[in-house]
């Protein structure tokens, strides 16, 4: 199991790197790095979790996330089953925050970007669901000189800090994790939720993946999250059946047992407390 630090290449002494990424899916293991982190969504769709708010990504999605911001782009479990042409792909800008704090932050005219540098600790998106003037400007940037790159990402980074839509993911700010042993503990239950969160997970099972005691696991697991494993199990299962109730002919019922519910007045209880509204509401919304 890789360990949840995720260390960032240089091959040069530029203050910032572009990466572009292609594949079946992204990498779906939870991590954080100390650069600061600007990403548009190019396709693909899957579970976002980024600091303690576990919600959906799409195409067009742009995400600003600070550093050390524990972060995973999931893609749904059509993008692992497909073998084939590349189906998700985004681009990335990586940089350090001090280069431009000790820089471009430090004039009177860039004032506002250190107020979404402190958004950004909590994660930043903006939705813009079609191609437009700010996702273009991304996908160009690669082919792009050093300096006109520099210009463009200062630009993003204001339509950004100045764009009124852009949501704000988690509730907390995070800390890098200090023990190498946390680290890979939370990314092992993470992917163990992932992976089994349509069956029945009893608090042993899950302690026994992070090879802790139940008591031990709750106050670990509190600690690193903000949240119960009660909380984070049922937040990840109403985000799939969100996606269920959107894309299949399912009854609300069947949906609710596909992901991991044995009680339908309980998966209506807890889908209206996470989403605002019963199941039925939510199909309404999308079909109108």
């Amino acid at each position: 199991m890789k360990p949840l630090l995720f260390r960032v290449p240089t091959i040069d002494d530029r203050s910032f790197r572009i990466e572009q990424d292609s594949a079946p899916h992204f990498y779906g293991h939870l991590h954080f790095h100390p650069e600061i982190q600007l990403t548009l969504i190019k396709q693909g769709e899957g579970t976002l979790i980024v600091g303690d708010k576990i919600d959906r990504f799409c195409q067009y999605d742009i995400l600003l996330l600070g550093a050390n911001l524990p972060h995973v782009l999931r893609s749904d479990p059509g993008y692992l089953e497909l073998d084939g042409a590349p189906l998700a792909s985004l681009i990335t800008v990586l940089f350090r925050p001090e280069h431009l704090e000790a820089t471009m932050l430090s004039l009177p005219e860039t004032k506002h970007l250190k107020f979404l540098f402190q958004e950004a600790q909590h994660g930043v998106r903006l939705r813009c669901g079609v191609r437009n003037a700010v996702t273009e400007q991304l996908e160009g940037m690669p082919q792009q000189r050093p300096f006109e790159q520099l210009m463009s990402l200062l630009t993003l980074l204001d339509n950004l800090a100045t764009n009124t839509d852009r949501e704000i993911l988690s509730a907390t700010a995070f800390a890098r994790p200090q023990r190498p042993d946390d680290q890979r503990r939370l990314e092992q239950v993470f992917s163990y939720i992932f992976q089994q969160y349509a069956s029945p997970i009893a608090l042993d099972d899950v302690a026994n993946v992070a090879n802790l005691t139940p008591g031990a696991f709750c106050r670990f697991f509190r600690q690193h999250t903000r949240k119960t494993f009660s909380q984070v199990l049922n937040e990840v299962r109403i985000e799939h059946a969100c996606r269920y109730l959107r894309e299949s002919e399912s009854t609300i019922s069947q949906i609710a047992f596909t992901c991991g519910y044995t009680n339908l007045s309980n998966f209506n209880r807890q889908f209206k407390e996470t989403v605002g509204m019963p199941p039925g509401d939510y199909i309404r919304s999308y079909r109108m």
